[in-house]
């Protein structure tokens, strides 16, 4: 009953000095198994530092926050990028209405990318391919119902009325 397992210790990682290494691809990996002899992987390398961020919580708020920071200097960017496309090129225009103009464009743009994104989690959660499939029930079913009213057959009955072509009952309801 003594523990048999003791971690490695990981060498801390600083700025310039002491970088943290650079995990290696997939390809790197597979030619290091198919070829052992290969420098390019050192399988005696601690492999648990280059999965600290795969098995970390997407959904943290740590990482909601860096993404999030991410997108508002995304914004920013192409907001001054934007702005100094548009005064570039006044073309008679004064510079606040250029600056308004590439405002409105950088609001479009933004709107046309998370427009765009909607439809693309739309399509890889399966939405579109769900709407294909009950379009085609909802035709099938469409199509069985005209069906049987074209073969619906109505029994001749006392209260029913059959217009002779001349009356006017029939002209009137044609």
């Amino acid at each position: 009953m003594q523990v048999t397992y003791t971690p490695p210790t990981f060498p801390v990682f600083t700025g310039l000095d002491n970088p943290q290494p650079k995990a290696p691809s997939e390809d790197e990996y597979i030619r290091a198994a198919r070829k052992p002899t290969a420098a390019e992987y050192d399988a005696s390398q601690a492999f648990e530092i280059f999965l600290t961020r795969e098995l970390a919580n997407p959904h943290s708020r740590a990482k909601k926050q860096a993404r999030w920071q991410a997108y508002q200097l995304y914004r920013r960017s192409l907001l001054q990028k934007v702005v100094k496309e548009e005064l570039q090129s006044l073309d008679g225009r004064t510079r606040r209405e250029a600056r308004a103009e590439a405002t409105w464009k950088w609001r479009r743009a933004l709107s046309d990318e998370r427009r765009a994104d909607l439809k693309r989690r739309w399509k890889n959660r399966g939405a579109e391919a769900r709407m294909v499939r009950r379009k085609t029930r909802k035709g099938r079913k469409e199509e069985k119902r005209k069906e049987r009213l074209r073969n619906l057959v109505l029994e001749d009955g006392p209260n029913q009325v059959i217009p002779n072509p001349g009356s006017e009952g029939a002209k009137s309801r044609a």
